[in-house]
């Protein structure tokens, strides 16, 4: 059995109202008062970085070296507290092999 659409004629309200009277986009929008006024300097957009572009490779590498590349990834991970993948050790490691930066 199929239901049918609801009925929404007896709906009144602005759905822009909704969307853009939100809690939390109101608590963004002011200042907290424990914050500190910020100057005008402070307030100047940062400058975007560029991209890099990047081209997709795909190796096979030794079941061992594999393996050994995601727990180095993992341990470097846990030690610093920020994300580091396979792809950036490789990068690293090439980047030295070839003196580049």
């Amino acid at each position: 059995m199929i239901k049918s659409k609801p009925d929404i004629k007896s709906f009144k309200k602005d759905p822009n109202e909704f969307l853009e009277g939100g809690e939390a986009d109101k608590a963004l929008s002011k200042p907290a008062a424990h914050e500190p006024a910020r100057s005008k300097a402070a307030e100047a957009p940062v400058e975007a970085l560029k991209p890099e572009p990047t081209v997709q490779k795909l190796f096979r590498l030794r079941w061992d070296i594999a393996n050994a590349l995601k727990i180095g990834a993992a341990q470097e991970s846990a030690k610093t507290g920020k994300r580091v993948t396979e792809t950036d050790i490789v990068q690293q490691l090439l980047k030295q092999h070839y003196n580049l930066d």
